[in-house]
């Protein structure tokens, strides 16, 4: 196929999360002799992943993987409670690399659970950040992906809060956010969005680019 003009997505690139969590990686790799463990690849990009595991990390979906006293680092997804406290119980030397707007959440879940309300989760399912999630208050989380999952809850009383997972794009969180507003009219949302503004940028200059290209190249995912 002739191309005749490239264009760029601005804005580009990793958030700053991300970046934190690479340098964090990179950090424990040059201060520690192989391998280093991380539990769940460190972002959703075979390239960086593949980079890594060339530098003698080691990428795994269960804590009990991690030999007693290696180095260890938890993806900036989030993870469960159980898994941080097993995390450094087991490692010689623990970071935990989660993404400050993630832990945001997990702090709001905590908070309206423990105040006694019920939380609606807008969340896709196995997502490495939503199982986190949903593990902070699990007798008080309720997860959906679409509006029509709205109707499908029980009963959840008055007391009802709706928290979102990060990376969702913002047409996925408002149309269910309006769902639950309809059947709970006092639901509690947080003051300010938990989508990632990194993220919410991205996609809009990705659908910003799909009105003036013929075909768009997404590298490294």
């Amino acid at each position: 196929m002739d191309v005749d003009r490239v264009l760029l997505a601005e804005p580009r690139g990793f958030c700053a999360g991300v970046e934190m969590a690479i340098k964090a990686l990179a950090w424990l790799v040059r201060t520690f002799d192989e391998p280093v463990y991380c539990y769940h690849e460190i972002v959703h990009n075979k390239l960086v992943v593949e980079r890594f595991e060339a530098l003698g990390v080691v990428f795994v979906e269960d804590i009990e993987e991690v030999p007693k006293g290696a180095p260890v680092m938890l993806s900036a997804h989030g993870s469960a409670p159980d898994i941080v406290q097993r995390a450094h119980g087991v490692g010689g030397y623990t970071v935990d690399a989660v993404c400050p707007l993630v832990t945001k959440v997990h702090h709001e879940v905590k908070t309206r659970a423990r105040m006694g309300f019920q939380v609606v989760y807008v969340g896709h399912k196995g997502h490495e950040e939503a199982v986190g999630t949903m593990a902070v208050a699990p007798e008080a989380m309720h997860r959906v992906e679409h509006p029509s999952d709205i109707d499908a809850l029980p009963d959840l009383g008055d007391n009802v809060a709706v928290l979102a997972q990060t990376t969702l794009s913002h047409r996925d969180w408002s149309g269910v956010l309006d769902a639950a507003g309809e059947r709970w009219p006092a639901l509690w949302s947080p003051g300010r969005s938990d989508l990632c503004f990194a993220t919410t940028n991205r996609q809009g200059a990705l659908l910003d680019l799909v009105d003036r290209c013929d075909a768009v190249v997404v590298i490294g995912s």
